[in-house]
């Protein structure tokens, strides 16, 4: 990466008058600046309006946390059972029932 920013920088003509801590500046923006610009390249390319893709991840992820509020309650029904059945049998063995 270093190189490609060398070649970059010498493009423009301002490698040589840059400090490393700019220059290392430079590079972090870039680095920071990525994600949305492939971002905005994908949904470019995938054909649908930025507008579009935010109500599409939007759905998904309303989906999403819908599926792990049931997965939640599902667990939480279940521990529930376990725990009644496990008082249940304790309360057997103190009377001397089982």
């Amino acid at each position: 990466m270093k190189k490609a920013l060398v070649v970059l920088l010498a493009a423009i003509g301002v490698n040589r008058h840059l400090s490393a801590e700019q220059r290392q500046d430079i590079a972090t923006a870039a680095y920071h600046a990525t994600p949305g610009a492939v971002a905005g390249g994908a949904a470019r390319y995938g054909g649908l309006p930025l507008s579009d893709w935010l109500v599409v991840a939007s759905i998904f992820f309303i989906v999403l946390q819908a599926g792990y509020l049931v997965w939640k309650w599902r667990r939480d029904y279940r521990r529930d059972l376990a725990r009644r059945a496990m008082g249940k049998i304790a309360d057997e063995t103190v009377r001397g029932e089982l």
